[in-house]
Parts: C-alpha cells; sequence; structure tokens
C-alpha cells in the first residue's frame, strides 16, 4: 500500500512542476502581449505576438534541453501552446476590437 501511494506523490508533485512551469510561461506570455498592447500600434503590434509565441515554445525547448529530464516534452509544449494562442488571440480580439 506504501510504494503505492509514494509513487502516486511522486507523479502529483511531478505534475504539480511541470505545472508551475507552464503557468509561469503563461505569465511572462500575458505581460509580453500587455506591454505590446500599450506601447505598439498596429503591424508592430502583431509581430510582437508572433515573436511572444514563438519565444514561448523555445522556451519550454530549452528547459528540457537543459534539464536531465526529457520526460512530458511535447505534453507541455502543447500546453504552453494552447494557453499561449489563448491569451494571444484574446489580445488579438482586443486589438481589433479597438
Amino acid at each position: 500500500m506504501i510504494p503505492s501511494f509514494t509513487r502516486l506523490l511522486a507523479r502529483v508533485l511531478g505534475v504539480s512542476r511541470q505545472w508551475f512551469q507552464i503557468v509561469a510561461i503563461w505569465v511572462l506570455v500575458f505581460v509580453g502581449a500587455s506591454v505590446s498592447m500599450v506601447f505598439l500600434s498596429g503591424d508592430a503590434r502583431y509581430t510582437a505576438f508572433g515573436a511572444i509565441a514563438a519565444a514561448s515554445i523555445a522556451l519550454v525547448s530549452l528547459e528540457h534541453l537543459i534539464s536531465s529530464k526529457s520526460k512530458d516534452t511535447v505534453r507541455q509544449q502543447v500546453y504552453v501552446s494552447a494557453g499561449t494562442l489563448m491569451i494571444l488571440g484574446l489580445f488579438t480580439i482586443a486589438t481589433l476590437a479597438s
């Protein structure tokens, strides 16, 4: 009974650490998009949004390149990219609405 609990606990802690990294990247995306909304206009804003999207995926890849653990790399990239696209999509809609 105890070994299965230990495995479960290790899995939950591992997932929460991954989610911390994912959410941290989403926060950086939100901050970058907010700064772009304030200081940029027109095509420069959309270019910044594209750069932010690319940087978020690159950040996950670099983190796994440096880390000795490459488990769940694709899963983290999917979560980061989905969240990034949602955040930037909302900022794009806000830009188009204004």
